[in-house]
């Protein structure tokens, strides 16, 4: 309900989709929430995705949330996936032994996922972690990524604006996997 307000606001109608992991490992059920969710953005509805935690109790781990987004992405082919967090982005080692923000990754390699090692806060389960596994997933098979701040004023407007914020992951140029594999 608070999300209908939140959107009604906007002028934007929403639908609230429930999926388990299960409903994207089997291709009937995959081909169904597909469907189902292309018919909602050609109707001018927008999926609000979330885990159906009533009858997913086993799915519950390490990042599913960022797992979950990245899979509902390839779902839908979209052409973004944004990952918003309580970062600026992934965060390194500067020449000063701060850490700073990296604006940009070619690709998410092994190098790239030790500088997120960690749970992340007390209210995350993966934390910048699992944010990297899932865009790794994404990018390799051709959809760009984005993981900024989702407390900052603005961030989806001005992430689609091409403001220089969060970080952004290249997709590869050619899919890892064809579409027909992915699921």
């Amino acid at each position: 309900a608070r999300y209908d307000r939140l959107f009604a606001r906007e002028r934007c109608t929403i639908g609230q989709v429930l999926l388990t992991h299960d409903d994207l490992k089997h291709r009937t059920r995959h081909l169904n929430a597909r469907r189902t969710m292309l018919a909602m953005l050609k109707a001018g509805v927008i999926p609000v995705v979330n885990e159906n935690d009533a009858v997913a109790v086993d799915d519950i781990k390490f990042g599913y949330n960022d797992l979950l987004a990245s899979l509902v992405v390839q779902l839908i082919d979209a052409d973004l996936l944004i990952l918003l967090t309580t970062s600026d982005g992934l965060r390194a080692p500067a020449a000063d032994g701060t850490p700073a923000r990296v604006p940009f990754l070619d690709a998410i390699t092994p190098a790239v996922l030790k500088l997120a090692a960690g749970k992340g806060s007390a209210l995350s389960s993966g934390g910048m972690a699992s944010k990297l596994e899932a865009a790794r997933l994404v990018a390799r098979n051709g959809t760009a990524v984005v993981i900024a701040d989702g407390r900052s004023p603005d961030i989806l407007a001005r992430l689609l604006a091409g403001e220089d914020t969060g970080t952004w992951i290249r997709p590869a140029a050619k899919a890892a996997l064809p579409k027909r594999k992915r699921w």
